[in-house]
């Protein structure tokens, strides 16, 4: 479903340089004057609404978000310890993806604003299938949120590049943070595949997504300058 605004969404493997690409981005909102909301820095228990915040310009949003379900999935049914299989995460991804559709994505579009996101549906159709414990497909594409987050497909979709055998070094590398089953490199490279495949790209090209693939190989600082020209060309252009 077309809207006035632009939504663009960056998703890739875990430790594929996602945070570096979107704060090239938030600077370069920053340095084109834009008024920027970021969902991360909302301390209220409740999940904003798009008209208690409306006079942004660019809304920086994330999934999971950090309330209500957002926060269950973090605190709770990401946990190692015990983990969750991929059928109750693709159930709480969906709901906590709904709450935040409805509340703020869906109207600041309607409004004409810019909302770049922190990963999205597109997460849910490669990870959740191929997790333990998990459902098909068809029935992660069938909850309503995802069903919601799928006719508000993005205008793009900016996937980074970075094989499993070095995201897992990169995530190996990070102190003092939870690495669970997202450091394990078998997964990693199933999804790997799964981003890089015809379908994949083909399914949100036929909702009218264009998809970019970025390199984040090099440097941070060589991902940061991509990214800033890959952004200004996409609101530009889609």
């Amino acid at each position: 479903m077309r809207t006035k605004g632009r939504f663009i969404i960056v998703d890739g493997l875990t430790g594929s340089g996602k945070s570096t690409i979107l704060q090239a981005v938030t600077h370069w909102a920053v340095e084109c004057g834009h008024r920027i909301f970021r969902l991360q820095d909302w301390k209220e228990p409740a999940p904003p609404r798009f008209e208690d915040i409306s006079d942004y310009d660019v809304y920086f949003t994330l999934e999971p978000t950090r309330s209500w379900i957002g926060a269950a999935i973090r605190q709770e049914l990401s946990r190692t310890d015990q983990p969750y299989g991929g059928e109750e995460l693709a159930h709480a991804f969906a709901l906590d993806r709904e709450l935040q559709y409805r509340r703020l994505i869906i109207p600041a579009l309607a409004a004409g604003k810019t909302v770049i996101q922190d990963r999205g549906v597109s997460s849910s159709i490669v990870y959740q299938p191929v997790m333990p414990n998990s459902v098909p497909l068809e029935m992660i594409l069938s909850l309503p949120g995802n069903k919601l987050a799928m006719e508000y497909a993005p205008n793009a979709l900016v996937l980074t590049r970075l094989g499993a055998q070095e995201a897992a070094l990169r995530i190996a590398s990070r102190a003092g943070e939870s690495k669970g089953v997202f450091a394990d490199q078998e997964f990693l490279k199933k999804q790997e595949e799964r981003f890089a495949s015809d379908w994949f790209t083909e399914l949100f090209e036929s909702r009218g997504t264009r998809v970019f693939h970025l390199d984040t190989r090099g440097s941070q600082e060589e991902s940061q300058v991509q990214a800033t020209k890959l952004i200004d060309h996409i609101l530009t252009t889609c």
